[in-house]
């Protein structure tokens, strides 16, 4: 009786959505493998919303050989199946609930369950989406890197993660965001911060620590000076939208902080924001902060909203 029962759970989860890629074609024992290695199922008919219904599946989105060991990496997806009835139009929803690592056929582990994490009253109307793509893969590791995606969600934000195979070990990073986005390339990678009114650098640096892997703002390829970080500023040139008059601090990191000089503007005046500074480099809305800029011949520091918006600079939103 009690393997009769196993064989209907597995039948019904693997029937219940239609299949739409090639994480269908696997063979029986891998399928059980998959079914019984990990947490109960959610019921097969869960109602959530007026008649709404809730299954799960799994696909296989990536599969790598290291020397002797195979690594098999899943999507366990939420489906919900909408009440066609109720809601003629509406089309069947899919939101990922986590990640699974087999290993030579046998699971291993499974990621970014706390991450991915929405309560069954909101899926419908929150849903979760993750893509896989290699970023570099020789003889003896892969390194994959998951990006998350949120629906709905507002722009600005990249949220990422980064899990290495090796033929005996597995290591991955914490769920990481930035305000911004992250730009992968040649196995490196670098982030682009957004400040609310232009965009900076923000250098990352993968690192493999004994049993770890992390990724973190590094400090060494940015220029420090006594408690600030000179973050430079990407398409910095700007061109002011009226007549006015700018007052810009000289170095307020200097002997003479308060010094200043004014400088003339008109829609024709070039300035190129070249640096902004910041005391951490814990990423915010940097709306408060030191630019340093260039009119001419001149370079000196504005601070305030009133002044980026002097020189042609537009806050986000």
């Amino acid at each position: 009786m009690k393997s009769t029962s196993i064989l209907l759970i597995i039948f019904v989860l693997f029937s219940s959505c239609s299949e739409t890629n090639n994480g269908i074609d696997q063979d029986d024992s891998y399928s059980s493998n998959l079914a019984l290695s990990q947490e109960p199922s959610l019921a097969y008919d869960l109602s959530i919303r007026d008649g709404d219904s809730l299954y799960e599946k799994s696909e296989l989105i990536h599969s790598v050989r290291i020397k002797n060991t195979s690594y098999q990496l899943y999507e366990n997806i939420i489906c919900i199946a909408h009440d066609t009835i109720k809601y003629p139009t509406s089309v069947d929803s899919y939101s990922t609930k986590s990640l699974s690592l087999f290993q030579n056929g046998i699971f291993k582990k499974e990621f970014f369950k706390n991450d991915l994490f929405i309560e069954r009253s909101e899926l419908g109307e929150v849903l979760n989406e993750v893509f896989v793509s290699t970023i570099s893969s020789d003889e003896e590791k892969t390194l994959l890197q998951i990006d998350f995606e949120v629906s709905p969600s507002a722009p600005g934000y990249h949220t990422m993660a980064f899990i290495q195979l090796q033929e005996l070990d597995i290591k991955e990073t914490s769920v990481t965001s930035i305000v911004g986005e992250f730009i992968t390339s040649n196995g490196e990678i670098d982030g682009v911060g957004w400040s609310g009114y232009f965009a900076f650098d923000l250098p990352y640096k993968l690192t493999e620590r004994n049993d770890k892997l992390e990724l973190d703002v590094d400090p060494l390829k940015i220029h420090r000076e006594n408690d600030f970080y000179f973050l430079k500023i990407k398409d910095g040139i700007r061109f002011p939208p009226s007549v006015c008059e700018l007052e810009m601090t000289i170095n307020p990191f200097g002997a003479k902080p308060s010094a200043t000089t004014t400088v003339a503007l008109d829609p024709n005046t070039k300035i190129t924001l070249l640096y902004m500074a910041v005391d951490t480099l814990v990423q915010t809305w940097y709306f408060q902060t030191w630019v340093k800029i260039k009119v001419a011949d001149k370079e000196g520091w504005i601070k305030n909203g009133d002044d980026l918006w002097k020189i042609g600079c537009q806050a986000a939103g």
